[in-house]
């Protein structure tokens, strides 16, 4: 295995382990809300580029994390104006963030990956045709030059 497969497997594996993850995907950003048939929350692991060096392979991302917006159709007598779950939505989809990039910046992984940056979490709100709300963040990860190639 290379070290592209490596990263992509161990993301894919880390966000399989969290029990609010409902789906994994591996496309285009723009193309994630297109399945009708996706269960959210809905993980997107989009890569973006990669980089060799001497020592170490670098990788881009940029992963999207969302749930689906649902609606309150009865009023009601709260003063918080409350008709949908968009904070519980970016609770959530935040949780799921934190969870991985606190194993990546606290523990110690098998292949060595490492994170060379991130950008902060951007807030999707009603994002997409389904109405969805989550974060959006570009993360560079490092691993080892280990020479394999497929």
């Amino acid at each position: 295995m290379n070290e592209i497969y490596l990263l992509n497997d161990w993301l894919i594996k880390e966000f399989q382990k969290n029990e609010l993850v409902n789906t994994i995907s591996t496309l285009p950003s723009l193309q994630i809300d297109t399945q009708l048939a996706n269960i959210y929350p809905l993980v997107n692991l989009d890569l973006q580029d990669t980089d060799i060096t001497e020592s170490q392979i670098l990788a881009s991302y940029r992963i999207t994390i969302v749930q689906q917006r649902d609606f309150k159709t009865s009023q009601t007598d709260n003063k918080l104006l409350t008709d949908s779950n968009y904070i519980d939505n970016v609770s959530e989809t935040h949780s799921i963030a934190h969870k991985l990039l606190n194993k990546l910046l606290r523990d110690h992984n098998e292949w060595n990956i490492e994170i060379t940056s991130q950008s902060t979490l951007r807030q999707l709100k009603d994002w997409s045709r389904n109405s969805l709300d989550g974060v959006q963040f570009d993360l560079e990860l490092a691993i080892p030059n280990q020479g394999t190639i497929c």
